[in-house]
């Protein structure tokens, strides 16, 4: 009997597990089913609006002077005398003299070429008295090089001057008061400052823009200390050849007398690095979206009855304004300028009132 209880017991306690574990299935409440609507993605617009549109090319560069010069002594000698306007940085008028080098055996040198020419004179006016053919031909020569002997101490001694050739900025100077120099030593370095010269790199896509120089506007800018400083230029030449670094069009940019604050607000100082913006020609029937509207190449969407379209357009031009369009979009289309993470043809979308 025993036995037979302890057989029964656990069967007991598993059928009374069990229906109390169907009991409390039943008595639980009921879920109410419910219909969950997910949100369509909202996105901004813009209308399209065709348009005359300028195109504005921006590159970037150095300023440089048009003219660069080594000066060179032509001479040799100690240096005499030295201007306190051949210093670094300091702008000098066309003629001002910047050195003198000693000019004692120079002025000797002339002295003895003249003394020659009168000897020389003397014994050509004696031989033409005798009628003594040979000697006249001989000091006839004898005067000619005695004149040239002149000529040469001349410009000797004109030479231990160093004069500045044009209105120039003194870049370098590289001797010193009582040094002495030989023919040939560089004395310094000067750039031209009645004009400044900026090589643009232009890409070829936009170098179409610019062919016409007499039209196109430049703007050059510089950020100094947080604030921009701009000047006015104008392009002089686009160069016919690429860049074989840079696969670019250089653009040769022109400033007039870039020191002169009469006509500028701040002097544009040589090896300053610019921003230029060049005003180039205009595209007809045109508009103008922001670069997050481009996908690839030449695809657009536009929004239609709440579905998006993809569009394909002709891009004429993809600048830092952004993309300029010429075909495939109407007056009053609606392309969307936000850029999801999914987007494809037909899909449900709603324009942001923002």
């Amino acid at each position: 009997m025993s036995r037979l209880i302890s057989l029964v017991r656990p069967l007991a306690i598993l059928a009374i597990a069990l229906l109390l574990a169907v009991l409390m299935v039943k008595s639980r409440p009921q879920l109410e089913a419910k219909s969950v609507s997910i949100p369509v993605p909202l996105v901004t617009v813009q209308t399209v609006a065709k348009e005359e549109l300028p195109v504005t090319v921006v590159a970037y560069g150095n300023v440089t002077a048009w003219r660069q010069l080594e000066l060179t002594a032509q001479v040799g000698g100690r240096v005499l005398w030295q201007s306190p306007l051949f210093e670094p940085g300091v702008v000098v008028e066309a003629g001002e003299p910047l050195l003198r080098i000693d000019p004692t055996d120079y002025e000797l040198a002339l002295a003895e070429a003249r003394q020659a020419l009168s000897s020389a004179k003397l014994s050509l006016a004696d031989a033409k008295s005798l009628r003594q053919a040979a000697r006249v031909e001989e000091a006839e020569a004898a005067v000619a090089a005695a004149q040239a002997r002149i000529v040469r101490a001349q410009r000797d001694l004109k030479n231990t001057e160093i004069v500045a050739p044009y209105r120039a900025v003194i870049d370098e100077q590289t001797v010193e008061f009582g040094q002495f120099i030989s023919v040939g030593t560089r004395v310094g370095r000067i750039f031209g400052a009645d004009r400044a010269e900026v090589r643009l790199p232009v890409p070829p896509q936009d170098v179409r823009f610019i062919q016409d120089v007499d039209t196109a506007g430049v703007t050059l800018h510089s950020e100094n200390a947080g604030d921009v400083v701009s000047w006015k230029g104008r392009v002089s030449r686009v160069e016919a050849r690429i860049d074989t670094q840079t696969r670019s069009f250089p653009v040769l940019v022109t400033v007039d007398n870039p020191l002169d604050l009469q006509q500028h607000s701040e002097p544009m100082r040589f090896g300053l690095f610019v921003r230029a913006q060049i005003t180039g020609g205009t595209v007809p029937e045109a508009v103008l979206l922001p670069q997050s509207a481009l996908h690839g190449e030449n695809d657009v969407f536009v929004y239609s009855d709440g579905l998006l379209q993809r569009r394909r357009v002709t891009v004429a031009r993809v600048g830092p304004e952004g993309v300029l369009v010429t075909d495939g979009l109407a007056d009053g289309e609606q392309v969307v300028i936000t850029r999801l993470e999914l987007m494809f043809e037909g899909m449900a979308v709603a324009v942001s009132d923002v």
